[in-house]
């Protein structure tokens, strides 16, 4: 039987907040390479989406925007965090908006995983309200493990009600494999590319 004391699971949640907040910045040493980051990550995500799941290529169509963000969750039991960065795309102008996205975990779970979620919003108040940085609460229970190189997670990936919500979600799953049950306290900010 193994004792893990309060101290070694602080120290544990501690190195896990130091790595998580790296893979919250945007890659690059420039605002150029950094934008070249980001098309790379909306472009293999779209693609990712569409043919895992054919219906999000009618929402996407359909959109006044989408959210796409690469985060890295890591998920010990009690508590968990994460973080990464992304992009909101404004469908009707194309304008960008470059986000970086926080999560801290209160729940069951184990576990570390790269995740790619997308965001399909009809609702253009919800979309903005997103990109300016509300605060978002979700409460459930999710699991994914790696197939092949990307797979798929449940948890409400592809979920149907959330088009009466305004917009629908899906989630892309690199690598790693985890399985939780927590509230999940979601903040995304804006952020601005280097100079």
């Amino acid at each position: 039987m193994v004792t893990v004391t309060r101290g070694a699971t602080a120290l544990v949640i501690a190195t896990a907040m130091l790595c998580v907040s790296g893979c919250a910045s945007i890659p690059g040493k420039t605002g150029e390479e950094q934008a070249i980051s980001v098309e790379e990550l909306e472009r293999k995500t779209l693609a990712d989406v569409q043919q895992k799941y054919p219906k999000s290529a009618d929402e996407l169509a359909a959109c006044v925007g989408y959210v796409i963000m690469n985060n890295k969750l890591t998920k010990i039991p009690l508590v968990g965090v994460g973080g990464g960065y992304g992009v909101g795309v404004k469908k009707s102008t194309n304008e960008r908006t470059y986000l970086r996205m926080s999560r801290f975990d209160l729940g069951m779970g184990w576990g570390a995983r790269s995740v790619r979620p997308v965001m399909i919003f009809q609702d253009s108040v919800k979309f903005a309200k997103f990109i300016d940085g509300d605060f978002d609460v979700t409460i459930g229970a999710e699991a994914s493990a790696k197939v092949g190189e990307s797979g798929g997670a449940g948890g409400g990936s592809g979920d149907a009600k959330s088009k009466d919500q305004g917009y629908a979600s899906y989630l892309i799953t690199d690598a790693g494999v985890s399985a939780t049950a927590s509230l999940a306290f979601i903040r995304v900010k804006r952020v601005k590319l280097k100079k």
